[in-house]
């Protein structure tokens, strides 16, 4: 598990992404820190959402669980999963 910041600390962040109108950094960082949860993300991630959430909705900031990159956008099953290699 790496260091998670405050959620002041996030929002100080997320206030200046919007600032510099960088919403795909905002995106991205808040992809980071669920990333920096690590095993943790169960507690430490709800927690956080908690804390930051009137912050993403006064700077129109949507999660990346709600715009949908928590799933891979084109994922195609294994192909030898459906046709095993003839022995």
């Amino acid at each position: 598990m790496d260091l998670v910041p405050d959620p002041s600390v996030i929002i100080a962040a997320l206030k200046a992404c919007r600032r510099i109108n960088e919403y795909a950094l905002a995106v991205r960082y808040l992809e980071a820190i669920k990333d920096k949860c690590g095993n943790h993300v169960n507690t430490i991630y709800p927690y956080i959402l908690q804390e930051i959430t009137p912050t993403l909705n006064e700077l129109g900031i949507e999660t990346p669980e709600e715009i949908g990159y928590d799933k891979p956008e084109l994922y195609l099953p294994d192909f030898y999963t459906y046709y095993p290699p003839k022995e």
